[in-house]
């Protein structure tokens, strides 16, 4: 396969891996300036006969179009092409530059409580967007969580084996309905059945974090012979609030684990909460004392805490940061009104830009409710119209167009990644 120019258009290089449902390659766009790279995926059939070939051809069409949709969010690589070769299946995709979680995650060389709490936010994030199509990895695992060179970020790759909950690959009366698909020790009991959920995920990612905090291999793990529950609290000092977390997400039943990704995230963030003191001395004291080792992780915990934004800011900010639409909209609509009112208006999109801007910078929470390049236009165009004189009737209404058409851009986008992300 070295060397074999697919679809008249892209070169293998290098054999990335190779297992039973395909290989993996990297390959020269030679289409394109620079003959750039990228990952190009062959889906093998089970077999040549006509009824195979169509079950994999389905498998094919649906995994393309899930990549399609999945390639929106940053975190999961973009699919680039996808095509059909004498009887063999390709999907072209966007290359990831970086190094499997597997590289950072060593044996006998446990993370930090800080560490593993920012990895689990960083792939619950990814998760959370997964879920909302539906889709169901199936193999999630520290090979397949590239931390991109370019920003440290996690980005999910690998989803081959990926299998939507409303469809169900149809094959023959004497195979099953579907097989187990997965790495032993990141399965949950019911994805080892070959009945994954999409809390099977939140199981392997609870694994994974457990076994970032050990230092131990999954399958070094010992198992309640009662319950099935995985043994592991004996082998880490971590505070209890996350401890609880963890164990609720790999319990051993899919009906008492987190059910979403977005739960978890969100007793993720409670972490970050102080918990009010109590008179007797508390095992949650006492691990938390024990957490902090060393000043720096002392400093990070409090700047962390320092950072939570009042409870009552968020709300007041979903309302206020739609001002700038309101205030656009205004001048678009009353252009002949008295020069009075469009500097009030300008007063109020200066103040309002400024004023959301600080805060965005002071908590970093609140980044994803607004966006600061935005909040420039906004202050700037503000800025125009308090100094109106300045300048001649034509340019203000030149500024009265930007300003409502960065209004409507904006706010389409804000909605597009509330329904994307949120």
């Amino acid at each position: 396969m070295l060397g074999k120019l697919l679809d008249g258009r892209y070169q293998v290089v290098q054999i990335l891996s190779s297992g039973g449902f395909g290989e993996t390659y990297i390959s020269q766009d030679t289409r394109r300036p620079g003959n750039p790279k990228c990952v190009l995926k062959l889906l093998k059939p089970a077999s040549s006969a006509t009824q195979y070939l169509q079950i994999a051809r389905r498998l094919f069409n649906s995994e393309a179009e899930i990549l399609e949709q999945l390639g929106n969010h940053d975190q999961i690589p973009r699919l680039l092409a996808y095509f059909e070769e004498e009887q063999q299946f390709f999907l072209v995709q966007e290359l990831i530059v970086g190094r499997p979680l597997s590289h950072y995650i060593r044996p006998n060389e446990p993370w930090s409580e800080t560490q593993v709490i920012q990895m689990l936010r960083d792939i619950l994030q990814v998760l959370d967007f997964v879920h909302s199509f539906g889709v169901i990895h199936r193999d999630i695992k520290p090979d397949n969580l590239i931390k991109r060179d370019a920003d440290a970020k996690l980005v999910l790759i690998d989803f081959g084996a990926v299998k939507q909950m409303r469809t169900q690959v149809a094959v023959d009366s004497q195979m099953p309905a579907t097989v187990a698909i997965g790495t032993p020790g990141y399965m949950s009991a019911e994805q080892a059945q070959g009945r994954p959920r999409q809390n099977s995920h939140i199981y392997a990612i609870g694994i994974v974090a457990i076994q970032a905090l050990t230092g131990l291999l999954p399958t070094q793990l010992t198992e309640n012979p009662e319950t099935g529950e995985v043994i592991w609290q004996d082998k880490v000092q971590i505070s209890p609030r996350l401890q609880a977390i963890l164990e609720k997400m790999v319990r051993y039943h899919f009906t008492t684990r987190y059910q979403t990704a977005s739960e978890v995230l969100r007793d993720i963030e409670q972490l970050t909460v102080p918990v009010a003191p109590t008179q007797a001395t508390s095992r949650a004291t006492v691990q938390q004392v024990s957490f902090a080792t060393s000043k720096s992780t002392k400093m990070e915990d409090i700047q962390r805490v320092s950072n939570v934004p009042p409870s009552w800011l968020i709300p007041t900010l979903k309302t206020v940061r739609y001002v700038p639409f309101a205030g656009a909209a205004a001048v678009f609509m009353f252009k002949d009104a008295a020069d009075t009112l469009i500097i009030l208006l300008g007063v109020a999109l200066i103040g309002a830009e400024v004023g959301l801007f600080l805060l965005r910078s002071a908590y970093s929470r609140i980044g994803r409710d607004y966006d600061a390049v935005f909040a420039v236009v906004f202050c700037l165009c503000g800025i125009l119209f308090v100094f109106q004189d300045k300048y001649t009737t034509q340019e203000i209404q030149t500024v009265e167009y930007l300003l409502s058409a960065a209004a409507i851009f904006s706010a389409s986008n804000s909605i597009l990644l509330r329904l994307k992300l949120k």
